[in-house]
């Protein structure tokens, strides 16, 4: 069993979109998963309620009940195991980090984003976790590749080495469809763009994982 945390001290940077459409994109893939959501404000939850399917499971709890819960997920034989953190909780992110296998810190390419994102990977840093950013809600690449603002952050996201994302997740309209009623993108729309992101970011995770 796996275990990956979308982790961001940030709110509004995207863990709980990213955790449900990584979660989904692996169930599709014909993995047992499990989605933990730790949030108080509960989204990843009050998504799963409106869900039609029965795959991913999802569970709430919180980051002092982690350990238990991966401990039971490992004996009712998950692939992996998807956790949706808390922003502005800095205990539940090092809990977080120390019992996952990799993190996800998922960044908007705004400055603001980008300076508040220190927080986060001194977070991982101290626990020797691996981890990777991902750039999140991204202005949708041209003909011409990434937009510079994209091109920008990458370069900035340097100074933190931890290595970034190849792959950005755009801002587009049709993962907020998507979540209306409890479907993923690859449900949604699984021939879009959109769709073919995640796609993308799944495999990456995959490789970096050992899945």
């Amino acid at each position: 069993m796996k275990t990956i945390s979308l982790l961001a001290q940030k709110g509004g940077a995207g863990k709980t979109t990213l955790s449900i459409h990584l979660a989904v994109r692996a169930n599709l893939d014909g993995l047992k998963v499990l989605l933990v959501d730790i949030d108080p404000q509960a989204s990843a939850l009050g998504w799963w309620r409106r869900r039609h399917a029965e795959q991913p499971e999802l569970i709430q709890g919180s980051g002092d009940k982690l350990a238990d819960i991966l401990s039971r997920a490992a004996r009712q034989s998950y692939d992996l195991v998807v956790v949706d953190t808390a922003p502005h909780s800095s205990q539940d992110a090092r809990i977080c980090s120390q019992l996952s296998d990799r993190v996800y810190i998922p960044t908007r390419p705004a400055i603001l984003d980008l300076d508040a994102i220190g927080v986060s990977t001194d977070l991982v840093s101290a626990a020797d976790i691996p981890a990777m950013i991902i750039l999140n809600a991204c202005p949708p690449p041209t003909l011409f590749g990434e937009p510079k603002i994209v091109a920008e952050a990458r370069q900035a996201l340097q100074t933190y080495q931890i290595p970034v994302c190849p792959v950005a997740i755009s801002q587009r309209a049709a993962f907020g469809h998507a979540l209306i009623d409890g479907r993923a993108i690859n449900e949604f729309d699984p021939k879009g763009k959109a769709a073919a992101e995640i796609d993308r970011l799944w495999q990456t995770v995959q490789e970096d994982v050992k899945l």
